[in-house]
């Protein structure tokens, strides 16, 4: 049994459903759930009807890569949003189920447990797939404190070079949750020379980057950076 399952904590959903324990909810009232984001809002009709022109396809497992008119789609989406030249969906493009998988299985691939000290950078609040992929790994999470005063940014400008030399993986959240902070274009730059300078590896979860209001200024995303 890998001995770091001890460090997890409980899922934050199980928490809540502990803290909800007893409590009678209003009748007259209808709850606003705030836990997972789960949308309110009808399906499209062009998802409904292509979900049921491939039923018949469902009991077959599909491959590994996704198909190759999935990933080709994805890779013109990519260009489109984030201005780039080329995206090839061959080596480029893997499909995942949800963020979290992917989220995951980066800490693995690429955290030298070997080495000593390894550090997995964080923003703090943070999705708990961070902590739990960096402690399964082998690796120390190292949280790097949003607070009010900062307009709740991440200061990477405070962490001592002493420290940046252990650091193997940063995970960064833009638009972050659950503050809807988005790095700029001069806070990448200092995450992209640090990450030349101290060889560790930029995760970038963007599930957020297609939620928000002014449609002529989308967020800035680190492949656009």
């Amino acid at each position: 049994m890998n001995p770091d399952l001890q460090k997890l904590h409980p899922y934050p959903f199980e928490k809540l459903r502990q803290l909800f324990q007893g409590l009678t909810l209003k009748t007259d009232l209808t709850p606003i759930r705030l836990s997972i984001g789960e949308p309110r809002h009808p399906t499209p009709e062009l998802i409904s009807s292509a979900l049921a022109e491939n039923l018949a396809g469902l009991a077959v497992y599909p491959t590994t890569l996704g198909s190759e008119a999935l990933r080709g789609s994805i890779a013109a989406w990519l260009t489109r949003r984030f201005g780039l030249a080329a995206v090839d969906p061959a080596t480029q493009i893997i499909p995942v189920n949800g963020s979290r998988e992917a989220l995951f299985a980066i800490a693995q691939c690429v955290v030298d447990r070997s080495r000593p000290n390894p550090l997995v950078m964080s923003p703090n609040p943070f999705y708990q797939i961070y902590e739990g992929a960096a402690y399964l790994a082998g690796a120390r999470p190292l949280f790097l404190n949003q607070l009010p005063e900062q307009d709740f940014r991440s200061d990477f400008a405070s962490i001592p070079e002493s420290t940046w030399k252990d650091v193997q993986l940063v995970y960064v959240c833009s638009p972050g949750n659950p503050t809807g902070k988005v790095l700029d274009l001069e806070e990448w730059r200092m995450l992209f020379e640090l990450s030349d300078q101290h060889g560790f590896v930029i995760a970038a979860d963007e599930c957020y980057s297609e939620i928000y209001f002014d449609e002529d200024h989308p967020p800035l995303g680190a492949l656009e950076a």
